[in-house]
């Protein structure tokens, strides 16, 4: 049976030690005889990425690398570009803070050999560099298909090759068919910087939507697995509160694109002027001691204020509407302006 060819694709920004790290794990399993590339995609580093790529390539220099330096702002430009500098048939994308199995190559390549299979995920686990606090393990949900932590982009379903959820594959260690990429419009904007959080969208989220939508078959495969490596910062109450307004990004910007409208703003009354206060009041008594359900709380709180701080900047902006309701983003470009909420010149 023919092997299908694979592109993986690294995008990566200011990471350079985590980068190290992915690309050596990658490096390890991937052989010189297999049919696949590794492209890195440096999204405008300003540390030593590059210097890393070069070291790196140097190690495995019978791998296929290529490095592509891309300089709009964005993990959505970091995967579009990885796909235009792409061969493969599969297109695999990996965080730059993953480690992957030893079989996780030859599971991909078991899982596709299927025809009827458009996107394979498999676990990831957490590779914690610190002891975490007891209360998170309070974030994770368990439903029958097994036990995830989206916060953290975990997932683990068990030991068994089985039909999967789309919205169960997640962005970390996503592998997909060309064709599939090509025809469901490939992905919406993610993960982009918090001065440009209003052009923040749905990421993956939107092309498995499409996935679920059109029936295509989608397969978890245990030995597919990835490590993912979480510095302490990732399980601080701030970061998770951070991560949380993200999502409310997120949800918003979903749910616009899918009534096509953007919801009337809410009523105002005269108690609206001190729920700010309030709410910096509650803050910070939730953040002394922490609790699973104090985190909760905050989390609940930021992804409400994502969803209304996406809606307001969408309402005020025309440009930022047609964005939104883009068909596709395979020209990543930023609307014009952008430059504006970082400080820098569109002549620089």
């Amino acid at each position: 049976m023919a092997m299908n060819s694979i592109s993986i694709i690294v995008p990566t920004y200011n990471r350079a030690t985590a980068l190290r790290k992915t690309l050596g794990s990658v490096a390890t399993v991937v052989k010189r005889s297999d049919p696949a590339e590794i492209i890195i995609v440096d999204n405008g580093s300003t540390d030593n990425t590059a210097e890393v790529c070069k070291g790196v390539n140097n190690a495995f220099p019978d791998r296929r690398w290529i490095y592509a330096y891309e300089p709009m702002p964005g993990l959505l430009s970091g995967r579009h570009r990885g796909a235009k500098e792409a061969q493969g048939e599969i297109l695999v994308f990996l965080d730059d803070d993953v480690l992957v199995a030893p079989g996780w190559l030859e599971a991909l390549q078991e899982a596709f050999a299927d025809s009827s299979i458009a996107l394979v995920g498999g676990p990831s686990r957490p590779s914690y560099e610190m002891e975490p606090p007891d209360w998170l393990e309070g974030l994770w949900w368990i439903a029958e298909e097994g036990r995830y932590c989206s916060a953290l982009s975990l997932m683990d379903l068990g030991s068994s090759i089985k039909p999967n959820d789309a919205l169960l594959v997640y962005g970390l260690n996503y592998s997909i068919r060309r064709t599939v990429f090509e025809e469901c419009g490939g992905f919406h904007p993610d993960c982009i910087r918090k001065k440009l959080q209003r052009y923040q969208g749905d990421g993956e989220s939107g092309l498995c939507l499409k996935i679920k939508e059109k029936r295509l078959g989608v397969l978890y495969h245990p030995e597919a697995a990835v490590s993912h490596v979480i510095p302490p910062w990732r399980f601080t109450p701030e970061s998770l509160e951070q991560r949380a307004f993200y999502q409310g990004v997120c949800a918003s910007y979903t749910q616009i694109r899918r009534e096509r409208r953007v919801p009337s703003a809410p009523d105002r009354s005269w108690k609206d002027t001190f729920r700010p206060a309030k709410w910096r009041l509650e803050r910070m008594m939730l953040l002394r001691n922490p609790t699973v359900k104090k985190i909760h709380r905050l989390m609940a709180r930021a992804y409400y204020d994502g969803m209304q701080f996406h809606r307001k900047e969408v309402r005020q902006d025309p440009t930022l509407l047609e964005w939104v309701l883009r068909d596709n983003y395979f020209d990543y470009r930023l609307p014009a302006g952008w430059e504006g909420f970082l400080g820098i010149s569109a002549n620089a």
